[in-house]
């Protein structure tokens, strides 16, 4: 039986300095076909600096757990510059 995607758990998948480019980055994998998420699109807080403590991690980029592999595959071809999410920061 196949699982459905509304049973499926969303990822975070990359941490982006900014909204801006995160969507710029949910934009490039929906036109493969991969649904991506962009949560600060949807709260209305779409921004262009960071608000996390330390200045790293403005917005973050989910996929459904399905899709994983194959997002951070198509984010690497397109050399998209992903921000160190705050639990790998030095």
């Amino acid at each position: 039986m196949s699982k459905n995607k509304n049973d499926e758990a969303l990822i975070t998948i990359a941490t982006f300095s900014s909204s801006v480019e995160a969507s710029m980055a949910r934009g490039a994998l929906e036109r493969i076909g991969i649904a991506a998420f962009v949560p600060d699109e949807v709260s209305g807080t779409f921004s262009t600096y960071s608000r996390h403590p330390g200045g790293i991690g403005g917005s973050v980029l989910k996929v459904f757990e399905s899709d994983q592999d194959r997002a951070i595959a198509e984010l690497r071809r397109l050399h998209m510059h992903i921000a160190t999410p705050p639990a790998e920061a030095v």
